[in-house]
C-alpha cells in the first residue's frame, strides 16, 4: 500500500470542498468565469501555497477518473441519436461543418504562432467537454508532458469567450422568436412521435428488459461490456492499424445506442453521472498538480490565441452558415458556440433569456431554443470533438 501525506477522509474533504467553492463561485456570477476556471484557479493557488501534490491520488479520485475516462466516451457515442440529426438535418450540418471549418483553420494559422503540437492539440479541444481534453492530456503525456495540461487549460477557458456571445445571440434569438409567435396564431398542440433524443424511452431489445431491474450496475455494466468488446477489437481485428481507441469507442456506443442494444445515456440513468464527472476533474487536477508554475503561465497565451481564433470561426460560420440553409444567424451563432460550452450552462442560459419574454411564450420559447443548444452539446461536444482530437493528437512528437 502506497503511503500518502494525508488520508483519504482529508483528501475527498478538501477536494469536494474546493469542488463545491468552485461551483458557487461560478453560479453567483451566472457562468461568466466558468467553473472550470475557478477550479483550476483554486487547485493551482492551493498547491502554490503547500497542498499536498499527491492529494487527488490519496482521495482516489485519479482511480475513479480513470473508469469515468473508460466509460464517458461510450456514454457520449449513445447519445447521438440518428432519428434526432434526421429530424434536425440543418442545425446538425450546421454544427459538424463548422466544427470541421474551425479545425482547419486552426490547423493552418496556429502552427506558426503557438508551435505545431498545441496547434494539433487546440481544435478537439475548443469544441471539446471533459471527455475530449482528458483524451487530449492523456495521450500526450508520456510523448509531450510539457504540455500534456494544454487541453485542460483550454477547458478552462471555454467559458469566458463562450457564455458572453451564446448570452447574447440567446437574447437576440428570443426577441426575434418572441415577436414572431406574437404576430401568429397560436399553434396547435403537437401530435405525433415526438422529436427523439437522448432521454427518449428505450427501444429494441433494451425495452424489453423490466425497469426494476435496471439498476446501476446493469447501466454500467452494459457499457463496460462495451469497453471490453473495444479493447478486444483493438487487440485482434484493428491490431496494428493505428485505430485511436477512443474512436472505435465512441462508434460502438453509436451503432448499438441507435439498434437499442445499450440504452441511451446510460450514466444519466444510473445516479453515477455526478460522480464520474468530479472525478474526471480530479484527472484535471492531479495533471495540475504534476505541471510547474512556469510551465502553466506559458501556456495562458497559447489558449487564449486559440480560443479566440475558434471563436471567431465558429461565429463568423454560424452566421454565414445560417444564411445559406435559411436560418436566423442568431440561431446559427448559438448552435455553434455552445459547442465551446456545454450542458449544464446552457439550459441556464435558456431560462435567463426567456425569462424577459411574456408569460404565455415562456414554455414555446423554452423548447424553440433548448435544441439549439443541446444538439451541439451531444454531436460536437460529446461526438465531433473526440473524433478530432484522436485523430490529430496521434501526431504530436
Amino acid at each position: 500500500m502506497p503511503t500518502y501525506t494525508w488520508s483519504f477522509a482529508q483528501s475527498f474533504l478538501v477536494f469536494l470542498v474546493i469542488v463545491f467553492a468552485a461551483q458557487s463561485l461560478a453560479t453567483r456570477l451566472r457562468s461568466l468565469v466558468p467553473m472550470p476556471l475557478f477550479f483550476g484557479g483554486l487547485f493551482a493557488a492551493g498547491f502554490a501555497l503547500g497542498l499536498p501534490r499527491d492529494l487527488l491520488l490519496s482521495s482516489n479520485m485519479v482511480a475513479v477518473g480513470t473508469i469515468a475516462f473508460n466509460v464517458l466516451v461510450i456514454h457520449s457515442g449513445t447519445m447521438v441519436d440518428l432519428p434526432m440529426l434526421r429530424a434536425k438535418k440543418k442545425e446538425a450540418l450546421l454544427v459538424v461543418a463548422s466544427s470541421l471549418v474551425m479545425t482547419a483553420v486552426l490547423l493552418i494559422v496556429l502552427p506558426p504562432l503557438i508551435g505545431r503540437d498545441l496547434a494539433l492539440l487546440a481544435p478537439g479541444s475548443v469544441v471539446g467537454g471533459g471527455a475530449s481534453c482528458a483524451i487530449g492530456s492523456r495521450w500526450v503525456s508520456n510523448v509531450r508532458p510539457d504540455i500534456s495540461f494544454y487541453p485542460w487549460m483550454i477547458f478552462m477557458f471555454q467559458g469566458l469567450f463562450s457564455v458572453p456571445v451564446v448570452t447574447w445571440a440567446l437574447h437576440r434569438e428570443t426577441a426575434r422568436l418572441a415577436e414572431e409567435l406574437s404576430a401568429s396564431p397560436p399553434a396547435a398542440p403537437p401530435t405525433g412521435r415526438p422529436v427523439p433524443g437522448p432521454m427518449a424511452p428505450a427501444f429494441g431489445p433494451v425495452a424489453r428488459i423490466p425497469q426494476p431491474y435496471k439498476t446501476p450496475a446493469y447501466y454500467l455494466g452494459l457499457i463496460m461490456a462495451v469497453a471490453v468488446v473495444n479493447y478486444a477489437l483493438q487487440g485482434t481485428v484493428l491490431a496494428g492499424l493505428g485505430v485511436n481507441l477512443n474512436i472505435t469507442a465512441l462508434l460502438l456506443g453509436v451503432l448499438l445506442g441507435n439498434l437499442g442494444l445499450i440504452d441511451r445515456a446510460p450514466l444519466f440513468k444510473c445516479d453515477s453521472y455526478g460522480l464520474l464527472i468530479l472525478s474526471l476533474m480530479g484527472l484535471m487536477a492531479n495533471n495540475l498538480a504534476d505541471t510547474p508554475l512556469d510551465t502553466l503561465l506559458s501556456l495562458v497565451l497559447p489558449v487564449l490565441i486559440a480560443l479566440a481564433l475558434g471563436s471567431a470561426v465558429l461565429t463568423a460560420c454560424g452566421v454565414g452558415f445560417a444564411r445559406l440553409l435559411d436560418m436566423s444567424p442568431y440561431a446559427g451563432i448559438t448552435l455553434t458556440m455552445n459547442c465551446v460550452m456545454g450542458f449544464p450552462v446552457n439550459q441556464m442560459l435558456v431560462n435567463q433569456a426567456v425569462a424577459g419574454a411574456p408569460e404565455h411564450l415562456r414554455g414555446t420559447l423554452t423548447s424553440r431554443l433548448s435544441p439549439l443548444l443541446s444538439l451541439g452539446t451531444t454531436l460536437v461536444s460529446n461526438a465531433v470533438s473526440i473524433f478530432i482530437i484522436s485523430i490529430f493528437v496521434s501526431f504530436v512528437k
